[in-house]
């Protein structure tokens, strides 16, 4: 049974009960979530969960211990992964501070995940239990998502890409079933880049989400952001920042821009988060370069 977005998921429940807080939360698409977590003390129980979980622990862990009949029979580690699959059984106990990530997702995600990029029936896919193995692919991108601003207005579309990329790595890396490697060439044709950059820049002021776009030419998100990186060489979310930025700048060569106005036209969130990503770009504050152009 799949966990909906108004729902209480299973595990958060769990953990909160076991005294565990979540620093941050950040809602997805179609009911994923990612959760920020920390606790120092207890002991969690996961009772047939609805939905699936994947954990990766980002600090300490070494007194966090998975129990079965009463022994430990795993310890956790910096940088350890687990996966819950829905209906799985598990105890913990946690002996000293650790924080850790979850990404929260369904069966759904899982059955569009293998039809869009395997082509095959969704059964053909059942994942099973990992408990506090090493997985260094999943713990960097764990690292990755502990110092990204998941708040950020215009980090939606990076996190949603990213969502669609675990998905994958989980059904190809913890499938019960060995599933072959998507083949995906190609790329989109001139007409389809010109029509693609231009629809992008008519919605820069809004949320863009890696589903939207791939909607537009009937695509799976998989198979879109493949093709997209090959045809405009950066990710969705790589490209659609750049072209915020680029816009943003050239607003800002108004003499009577104002920071906020532009930050919000350009589909910013707000003009602290604005200022940081165009310093990383152009190497000074947007008050900065407007000022140059009086």
């Amino acid at each position: 049974m799949a966990t909906s977005r108004n729902e209480p998921r299973d595990i958060v429940h769990a953990l909160t009960a076991a005294g565990a807080a979540p620093r941050r939360v950040l809602e997805l698409n179609d009911g994923r979530a990612l959760a920020h977590w920390h606790n120092h003390h207890g002991e969690a129980r996961y009772e047939r969960p609805r939905h699936h979980a994947l954990s990766i622990y980002t600090r300490g862990g070494e007194h966090t211990t998975r129990q079965v009949n009463g022994q430990a029979v795993s310890h956790g580690f910096p940088g350890a992964v687990c996966l819950f699959p829905a209906g799985s059984q598990s105890l913990w106990r946690i002996n000293g501070p650790f924080e850790f990530l979850h990404f929260y997702f369904t069966d759904q995600d899982l059955h569009r995940c293998v039809e869009s990029t395997w082509d095959r029936e969704p059964a053909a896919l059942q994942l099973g239990e990992r408990y506090q193995i090493e997985d260094d692919i999943i713990a960097q991108t764990g690292r990755l998502l502990e110092m990204s601003e998941w708040e950020a207005a215009s980090q939606s579309l990076a996190m949603d890409h990213l969502a669609h990329w675990l998905i994958v790595q989980i059904a190809g890396r913890y499938g019960a079933r060995d599933i072959p490697e998507p083949a995906v060439s190609g790329r989109f044709s001139q007409l389809q880049q010109r029509q693609l950059a231009n629809r992008i820049d008519e919605a820069l002021g809004y949320p863009l989400d890696l589903a939207t776009m791939a909607g537009w030419l009937n695509l799976s998100p998989y198979h879109f952001a493949r093709l997209f990186r090959a045809s405009f060489g950066l990710a969705p979310y790589q490209y659609v920042q750049e072209q915020r930025l680029l816009r943003a700048r050239r607003l800002l060569q108004q003499p009577s821009a104002k920071v906020i106005a532009v930050a919000l036209e350009c589909g910013f969130g707000d003009a602290s988060q604005f200022s940081r990503a165009f310093r990383r770009r152009f190497g000074q504050s947007p008050s900065e370069y407007r000022g140059e152009q009086t």
